[in-house]
């Protein structure tokens, strides 16, 4: 079983799912759960009403559970540059954050969001009135356990908005992704999350570029040590881990709980020791490229 991240490049991706086709005892895993509808594009990508052109028609952009600052530089400064010039305002449902321009912060509480939809907040009128009002939410939200109803509940409120709203143009919600190259893997498959069966059934498991914090792995190690694992003897298995950085507790916590005796770490460069493609949040290919050399033997994905 290969346990993938969010960071790994296309090229590092297409030879992974290559492989996996032509040897069908291997599977790909991601560590996080996510339930990502990828039928559409714009269910996990930005649309092309955030493009300078047609951002410039707007006048309010409603943040939920989302600091551009952080997440999306290019989005960041493309709000920035949007506010200075006028006549325009941004509105945030999440924790207080500074994102170098003035916002309004209406809360940080899911009801909120909820007596928005309602109709019954007092930003409903002001959102209505808008010129061309922007949406735009964070790719976390498909990781929560409510996240069917959550993402249901803001395309429900973008229908009430194009409804009742006054202007031409019919508005999209958009989805900012959190990670480096996570629109590359939702737009090539929808790969499962690991699952206990896949640690009873796997023989070895690589976690590539993959950390042990993910909930998911946490949440595994929990049931082992509620003896959910209770019948699970095997221990001729084989671990390997592949990133920048050793996380010794957790690794040995995760050997413990499952009985791994064989253990190999390949240690691989950073991001700016590399070089690879990736799909930004447009859907566009997006290139990385090496800026210093690698001073020890690590090795490229």
């Amino acid at each position: 079983m290969i346990c993938l991240s969010n960071t790994i490049s296309l090229e590092v991706l297409n030879l992974l799912y290559i492989l996996s086709h032509k040897y069908s005892f291997f599977k790909l895993r991601k560590s996080e759960q996510q339930s990502t509808t990828v039928d559409i594009e714009q269910n996990y990508l930005l649309n092309s009403s955030i493009n300078a052109s047609k951002l410039s028609l707007s006048d309010t952009c409603l943040l939920i559970g989302i600091n551009p600052r952080y997440e999306g530089s290019q989005l960041n400064l493309n709000l920035r540059s949007r506010y200075l010039k006028g006549n325009f305002k941004i509105v945030q449902i999440s924790s207080l954050s500074n994102i170098t321009c003035n916002t309004r912060n209406l809360s940080n509480n899911i009801k909120s969001l909820k007596s928005l939809i309602e109709g019954n907040s007092l930003f409903c009128q002001e959102l209505v009135n808008a010129s061309n009002p922007i949406l735009i939410s964070n790719s976390e939200i498909f990781k929560r356990k409510d996240s069917f109803s959550l993402a249901n509940s803001m395309k429900l409120l973008m229908k009430y908005i194009n409804t009742f709203s006054y202007s031409q143009i019919r508005e999209q919600l958009n989805i900012l992704s959190s990670t480096l190259n996570e629109n590359g893997i939702n737009n090539l498959n929808v790969f499962k999350s690991v699952q206990s069966t896949d640690v009873k059934s796997s023989q070895g498991i690589y976690f590539l570029n993959d950390s042990f914090n993910s909930y998911n792995i946490k949440k595994l190690l929990n049931l082992k040590l509620l003896n959910f694992f209770q019948n699970f003897e095997d221990s001729n298995r084989l671990l390997i881990t592949q990133s920048n950085t050793l996380k010794t507790k957790r690794l040995a916590l995760f050997k413990n709980n499952f009985q791994i005796t064989n253990q190999v770490h390949l240690p691989n460069n950073v991001l700016f020791e590399t070089s690879g493609a990736y799909l930004n949040a447009h859907g566009k290919i997006d290139k990385t490229t090496k800026v210093i050399r690698s001073l020890n033997q690590t090795k490229s994905d």
